[in-house]
């Protein structure tokens, strides 16, 4: 039996949730996604100078397990740069010892000790939860139970098959990889002005 993946600590989320390319419509890029521990080790290595071994004992993971991270987040970094493709920054198989969440009113990035209702800014009750707290996942796997991969350049369906990513999948019409249909990703892409006019 394979040994379980370890989870990864990531201790600081990102202020945004990603990035585009200037003079390109959202509606009109490609995105690929940088999780949450790839995000961690840009940091700690690029940002916070740390040594591999450093950033690996920050993320609790071996210092294999960290250069393939790493790595990986260079890939998707030099992907979008060289191709011109969005960078949305979420998910993953990491671990927090506090709540995240970002206030899709006032989009303010909230960071608390315990789980909260509404926004400490605005007192909204729209708060999207990004940490990776296992009652909140266990709730979002129960409501992403069916559903569809959807394509975010020609809005293309298909059913959603259970324990396979949807990044895992290339649209049969235009050959783009594929999310998952109203997670946060696409919401966030319907949010910038994606899909306008396209598609069904």
């Amino acid at each position: 039996m394979p040994r379980p993946k370890r989870k990864r600590n990531v201790n600081q989320p990102p202020q945004m949730e990603g990035f585009k390319p200037f003079g390109i419509p959202i509606s009109d890029l490609e995105p690929v996604i940088l999780f949450f521990e790839e995000y961690e080790a840009i940091r700690l290595l690029d940002y916070m100078g740390m040594t591999q071994l450093q950033a690996a004992r920050e993320m609790a993971v071996s210092r294999p397990t960290l250069t393939r991270i790493y790595e990986k987040a260079r890939r998707t970094i030099a992907e979008a740069f060289v191709d011109g493709k969005a960078i949305f920054i979420g998910g993953g198989d990491y671990h927090t010892d506090e709540y995240w969440y970002r206030c899709e009113a006032c989009h303010k990035l909230l960071i608390n000790s315990e789980a909260i209702p509404s926004c400490s800014f605005c007192k909204s009750f729209k708060i999207k939860t990004l940490s990776n707290k296992p009652d909140i996942v266990e709730h979002q796997k129960h409501e992403e139970e069916p559903g569809f991969c959807i394509c975010l350049q020609c809005n293309t369906k298909i059913p959603h098959q259970k324990g396979v990513p949807c990044r895992e999948y290339s649209c049969p019409q235009c050959a783009k990889k594929m999310i998952r249909e109203n997670n946060y990703h696409h919401q966030h892409y319907l949010r910038q002005g994606g899909l306008s006019g396209k598609g069904q």
